[in-house]
């Protein structure tokens, strides 16, 4: 196991390598000025000329590039040129994926809380009306996006309930843990119910397909209590593929906070890459994009230790088994 993930480890550098050079060239090559946003109305031809060299914009494309990557990897990702001006990106990263990665912890316990009872009755009840019920809200779920949920909630709670709490807006943890919870429900609502969807979709497949295996039906045959082969069998061996499904959604929550933070005034890592693409703020996007990668390749080794936890059959050897 160790051997596998070492070497995992060493493939995520040229990942890692290669989305730095896209992630640079493309936000160089995308239309916009940097200097402009920082200047504003006084676009002294001065003032332009110096804050050109400041910040590296008149060296070759492929120096700024070294220059950038040397400072990432000290553990530097620059300044703010214009979000925060003089700010460190990194500062500036820490204090944002605290909401999201908090948005994105309560969304994927709302997606297990829903997903998981109701995947289980589903495939233990197949064609059943309770299985008929659960696979038409998983498909609206699926169908719904996370931005209009968002908004009818909004609309329902906060405009037509008038609960002021709903309309969005962040209360820090270490200021009320109470309030924190408050504002973060329905921005939670809004994110893990097409994700519960998903896993539920994947574990009543996965189950059912467990179901059919010849050594659930032989531990029947041995008289085993079908409560016990569905929690010591079913259930855990069906949970494998469903977790690689929800690591491979991480993507889809990262992504999906970027409207559901816009939409419930969430200070995120979402509302920063908006606010950096928008003011043209180059090391923020780079640092956004870059940590985003970065954690993608962490929950991919996470899942694969996962998989031996949950069960010990699977073992990475020399050959990768």
């Amino acid at each position: 196991m160790g051997v596998y993930l070492f070497k995992r480890l060493l493939l995520a550098l040229p990942t890692l390598l290669g989305a730095s050079i896209i992630i640079f060239l493309l936000i160089h090559i995308a239309p916009g000025d940097p200097v402009r946003v920082m200047l504003g109305p006084m676009d002294d031809p001065a003032l332009r000329a110096r804050l050109i060299r400041q910040l590296g914009l008149d060296l070759p494309l492929h120096e700024q590039y070294l220059r950038w990557l040397g400072k990432v990897l000290q553990g530097d990702l620059s300044i703010s040129v214009t979000i925060q001006r003089g700010s460190p990106v990194v500062e500036l990263l820490a204090q944002r994926y605290a909401v999201t990665l908090e948005l994105a912890f309560l969304s994927a316990i709302v997606a297990l809380l829903i997903a998981v009872p109701a995947g289980i009755t589903s495939a233990l009840r197949q064609n059943r009306l309770s299985d008929h019920i659960a696979r038409i809200v998983a498909m609206v779920g699926v169908s719904v996006p996370n931005f209009f949920l968002g908004i009818m909630l909004i609309l329902i709670i906060g405009v037509s309930l008038h609960q002021p709490w709903a309309t969005g807006g962040f209360v820090p943890l270490s200021e009320s843990l109470s309030e924190n919870l408050i504002r973060m429900f329905l921005p939670a609502i809004a994110l893990g119910t097409a994700y519960s969807a998903l896993v539920m979709r994947m574990l009543r497949s996965s189950m059912l397909d467990v179901m059919s295996q010849d050594y659930v039906r032989t531990a029947r045959a041995m008289g085993i209590g079908w409560a016990s082969i569905v929690r010591q069998d079913i259930v855990k061996n069906a949970l494998i593929p469903v977790i690689t499904v929800m690591g491979n959604s991480i993507g889809y929550l990262l992504g999906g906070s970027i409207v559901t933070e816009t939409i419930f005034r969430l200070p995120g890592i979402g509302r920063l890459i908006i606010i950096g693409v928008d003011r043209r703020d180059y090391p923020v996007i780079q640092g956004v994009v870059l940590s985003i990668v970065l954690i993608r390749i962490v929950i991919n080794l996470s899942v694969d230790v996962l998989y031996s936890v949950i069960d010990p059959r699977i073992r990475y050897g020399e050959g990768g088994e």
